[in-house]
């Protein structure tokens, strides 16, 4: 039993076959809005007041509603609403596979209550930090901030499983590491496959359909994207740890990190597969 999400657990189970998935997952992204979507759609923001607060999300731990309310741009009541309304609406995956007749709706209930109950232990709240980095105030806050972080840049969600056993370390093609000095020191790799490398490269470095394409020929372009995202999450976490009185400092991004002695953290992803590493330093 291992970290993952319900289409991958669907599958496990012989339900449903990743092409159903695929085509489910299209379903939800042509539907599914997010709340600058719906609040543009409402006519209360504009693009260019949504598009503001999505680039200051890149620099702080704030929600998208809780900034537009920090910024003047939405009152509480809208945020309200609009979270109200989106979570009213939106679309689960489990829905679409029914809705495209890939799933018999009277085994959804039962599938997800089965899931439910295997996957408990996976909860973001509840992973386990090994001894080596208990004290580690940057492990801790990265861990926390990396499931926000995919989701708002990339929308890629994620569930992190415990710890594995460093002779487990993928052999996945892209290996991205930054290092986090100062009174706490870490370092960040994130591990990855083409597609789920391509997905989250294209979104933080804000790749268009021809950079996309020369990312797919040339690894150290697909390299930059990644390390571009993850100068995000460690800027973050030093902002945090700043606030706490923590000095901090980052070197720039770097492929194909040695990866010995650390902690390797298994994760589910919605786009191709990847993991995380971290070490104390």
């Amino acid at each position: 039993m291992g970290v993952k999400f319900f289409g991958q657990y669907l599958i496990e189970q012989g339900v449903v076959d990743s092409d159903n998935i695929r085509a489910a997952l299209k379903l939800m992204d042509e539907e599914n809005r997010s709340l600058g979507e719906l609040a543009e759609a409402g006519g209360i923001l504009t693009a260019e007041e949504a598009a503001k607060i999505n680039a200051q999300q890149r620099y702080c731990d704030i929600p998208f509603g809780e900034l537009a309310v920090e910024m003047g741009l939405l009152s509480e009541e809208q945020v309200e609403y609009l979270i109200g309304f989106q979570d009213q609406t939106r679309l689960r995956i489990g829905q679409a596979l029914v809705r495209l007749g890939y799933l018999p709706n009277g085994r959804l209930l039962q599938l997800l209550v089965q899931y439910e109950n295997e996957q408990t232990v996976f909860r973001i709240g509840n992973v386990a930090l090994p001894e080596g980095l208990g004290s580690n105030a940057m492990a801790a806050t990265v861990l926390d901030l990396l499931p926000k972080m995919l989701v708002r840049i990339a929308r890629i969600g994620v569930r992190i499983g415990n710890e594995q056993p460093a002779a487990a370390i993928p052999d996945y093609p892209i290996r991205i590491a930054v290092k986090v000095t100062g009174d706490v020191g870490l370092m960040i790799c994130l591990l990855g496959d083409e597609e789920f490398s391509l997905e989250l490269a294209g979104a933080a470095a804000d790749f268009d359909e021809s950079r996309l394409e020369a990312a797919r020929q040339n690894p150290a372009l697909l390299a930059d994207g990644v390390g571009e995202f993850l100068n995000v999450l460690a800027g973050n976490a030093m902002g945090i740890l700043e606030r706490k009185k923590i000095a901090t400092e980052l070197e720039p991004p770097r492929s194909d990190p040695e990866l010995d002695s650390g902690y390797l953290f298994e994760l589910a992803v919605s786009v191709g597969k990847a993991a995380l590493y971290l070490k104390p330093l």
